[in-house]
C-alpha cells in the first residue's frame, strides 16, 4: 500500500450504525469505496468552520449580528423562507 504524502495517523472510532452506512455510501459514491477520504472532508469543513467561528470572536460583540441584521444577510443570501399564501382560494381568513 503507498503512504500518503505528510502522513497519516490511524483511529478507531465508533459511529451510529446509520452515520457509518452515510460515510460508506459517500465513498463508494465519490471516492471509489475510500471512507478515510470522505472523513478527510469533513475534518477540513470543521477546520473551517473554527477559523471563521475563531475570526468571529477576534471582532468581539461586533461579531454578532441584530435580529434585522440576521433577516437582512438571510434574505440577501436567498436563506430566507419563503412566505405561504394565506390559503389555496385566494380568499383571507379571519382572524
Amino acid at each position: 500500500m503507498k503512504k500518503r504524502p505528510g502522513g497519516t495517523t490511524h483511529l478507531s472510532i465508533s459511529l451510529p450504525s446509520e452515520e457509518a452506512k452515510l460515510l460508506r455510501r459517500r465513498a463508494k459514491r465519490i471516492y471509489d469505496g475510500n471512507v478515510s477520504r470522505v472523513v478527510s472532508d469533513a475534518v477540513r469543513y470543521i477546520a473551517y468552520e473554527e477559523g471563521r467561528d475563531a475570526l468571529i470572536a477576534s471582532f468581539g460583540g461586533k461579531g454578532q449580528p441584530t435580529l434585522a441584521e440576521a433577516a437582512q444577510l438571510d434574505h440577501a443570501w436567498g436563506l430566507a423562507a419563503k412566505s405561504r399564501p394565506e390559503s389555496r382560494g385566494g380568499v383571507k381568513k379571519s382572524a
